[in-house]
């Protein structure tokens, strides 16, 4: 084999690597720092890494894995899928506008401080008993105001304290059995207690640094989750995780994301990474698999059975970035895809806490969705959320500059118009652009009831894949190509429509729950903060609630694993909640095909959609 090392350059950003020959193409673009569009893992079937040789030899796949996506002009220009290229000679490649992952809109909201602070890192001052004679070793110590289980303290911390001739201060973790003394310090002079709420989702990681003691928020960060790489669908990345090497891989990519987040918080804080004592983290089965390195090939499997018991390490044991015993609760899990950031959104909601029935839905990466009281909640998950992030569409982007975040019908003219994040020319569309469109196509009549497009309309035309709707032609775009919706991308996001609207409908099905009886609906995440909830309902994702006030939670994953940071009585609420929860796993539930089955029409069952009042 040829162990020769080369050359490769990579434009716009005039980034310099040498490599061994036969490296592939995307894993060195990951060792460059370059983030690229990649949803498959790497299997050549998404099309979104796209690359051009400018300079230089390389070697390619055989075009049967690369022939769906790039049309004989764009291998005429030079374009290759980078999961397909092996490096063997030096080259140089140009990252298009298209392929890049540049600035994404990650939505950060500020969580609100439960009512009362009480954390699972607190500060005692410590009492030594008289010598009365007794060995040096016998002497006893006692927290003053502590009651619980006796702490570990080891042997060099119990030495300091009894020889101490000042006040001593013991800063005590109980967020693992048994708890333990992180430090020993003179009374008065330790820096304040810091903790670190994160949000580990699919495609960002978002956290906030806290003041223990106050649950004052000091700082706030985000960044994509370095996971991407390996794909952007949990089955894919279930998949990667298959072998060891892939696990650790992921695990490590997981710890990474999390560790730059530590860095900025701490940065911007104005602090050591070690002063920070305590985190809690609020992710996905899948995501909290990860992290700690265990394997989640068992989740592919219908009905699979998910401890609840939140997984409790220490900072250490992980690799995180802080005070080494510092602890790390991660939230619990209930199933297979309803995880630790849905129980996060429901403490965040107060769904259970409520008497009235409520109905939380997070369209993320990964759909969850909850319907119930404070005295009953039942669970859906459904893949469904790729599409409304942009995914799985030919032009769909991240919500990052130059996407088209917004569409209308003029209601004069009766023309399309379209608005893009930073009023950027147009590179793509993102996924509250898409649902907006849907609806303008069905208003102009481009689109059918059914989600066929009209090829009488002047918009559709036929193109490389068959018939697609031009929004946006070449020169009016910042990448030089039209931006067209084709009926394959219309056909996912009915797919992703319908399992949706379908998964929300088997839960009033079970329950016996007409529209009219949901009093609150709680929208998480970027679906809920960014997406017209009218469309979304006209469309046909949400069913019409007429009785239903609209809440939209934020980042409620976030805010949950804040809660649970600052207050140990989050903890227990949230275990309430995993342990008592209804998990209904649609892969095996005859009712869904039906509702599936029904919801693929716009909008879908009529006593779903009642008129507006």
């Amino acid at each position: 084999p040829d162990t020769s090392e080369i050359r490769v350059i990579f434009q716009p950003m005039n980034r310099v690597l040498t490599v061994p020959a036969g490296t592939p193409l995307f894993d060195a673009i990951g060792l460059a720092g370059i983030a690229i569009e990649s949803i498959c893992g790497g299997k050549g079937t998404c099309g979104k890494c796209r690359v051009i040789l400018t300079a230089g030899t390389c070697t390619a796949a055989p075009e049967a894995g690369t022939g769906c996506r790039l049309t004989q002009k764009e291998r005429d220009e030079g374009y290759f899928l980078a999961c397909q290229v092996t490096l063997t000679r030096d080259a140089e490649f140009t990252i298009p506008v298209e392929s890049r992952i540049d600035s994404p809109q990650i939505l950060i909201t500020l969580p609100v401080a439960p009512a009362g602070i009480e954390p699972a890192v607190m500060r005692y001052r410590v009492e030594t008993a008289p010598s009365n004679g007794l060995p040096f070793a016998s002497r006893s110590i006692r927290f003053a105001g502590y009651s619980g289980l006796r702490p570990r303290i080891s042997d060099e911390q119990y030495k300091a304290l009894l020889a101490a001739e000042t006040p001593q201060e013991a800063t005590l973790s109980t967020a693992r059995s048994p708890p333990a003394v992180l430090a020993i310090s003179p009374a008065g002079t330790a820096s304040p207690l810091y903790g670190v709420a994160i949000d580990l989702g699919t495609t960002t990681v978002v956290g906030c640094l806290a003041r223990l003691d106050t649950g004052a928020i000091l700082a706030t960060a985000s960044s994509l989750n370095r996971q991407i790489t390996y794909g952007e669908e949990l089955l894919t990345r279930i998949g990667y995780s298959g072998s060891p090497a892939g696990l650790a891989t992921l695990q490590r990519a997981a710890v990474s994301s999390i560790n730059d987040i530590i860095e900025t918080l701490a940065r911007t804080a104005g602090i050591s990474r070690t002063e920070i004592l305590d985190t809690c983290i609020a992710g996905n089965t899948v995501m909290n698999h990860l992290l700690c390195g265990i394997n989640p090939r068992y989740l592919e499997l219908a009905d699979a059975p998910v401890s609840r018991s939140p997984i409790q390490k220490n900072a250490r044991d992980l690799g995180l970035a802080v005070h080494p015993d510092a602890g790390v609760y991660c939230l619990p899990n209930v199933s297979r895809f309803v995880g630790g950031d849905a129980i996060g959104d429901m403490i965040t909601a107060g769904i259970h806490t409520s008497d009235e029935v409520s109905l939380l839905v997070d369209l993320g990466t990964n759909g969850e969705i909850v319907l119930g009281t404070r005295h009953w909640t039942a669970s859906v998950s459904c893949a469904s959320g790729p599409a409304f992030e942009g995914a799985g569409i030919r032009a769909g982007m991240r919500a990052m500059r130059g996407a088209i975040d917004h569409v209308h019908v003029d209601p004069v003219t009766g023309k399309v118009c379209w608005s893009t994040i930073g009023s950027a020319p147009p590179r793509g569309i993102c996924g509250s652009g898409i649902i907006d469109l849907a609806v303008a196509m069905v208003q102009t009549g481009a689109l059918d009831f059914a989600g066929k497009l009209n090829s009488r309309h002047p918009q559709v035309r036929t193109g490389p894949e068959g018939a697609e709707y031009l929004l946006v032609v070449a020169p009016e775009t910042g990448t030089g190509r039209d931006i067209a919706i084709t009926q394959q991308d219309i056909d996912y996001l009915m797919d992703s429509k319908a399992a949706a609207c379908g998964a929300i409908a088997v839960l009033l099905k079970k329950y016996k729950c007409a529209v009219a009886d949901i009093r609150h609906l709680y929208l998480a995440g970027a679906f809920g903060a960014y997406t017209d909830i009218a469309n979304a309902v006209s469309f046909g994702i949400l069913p019409r609630f007429t009785a239903a006030t609209v809440h939209s939670i934020g980042n409620g994953s976030l805010s949950g694993a804040y809660a649970t940071l600052v207050s140990t009585r989050y903890r227990m609420a949230a275990e309430e909640l995993a342990r008592h929860m209804v998990y209904i796993d649609l892969l095996v539930d005859t009712a869904f095909a039906e509702e599936y089955a029904a919801a693929l029409y716009i909008p879908g069952k009529q006593e779903l959609f009642p008129p507006s009042s």
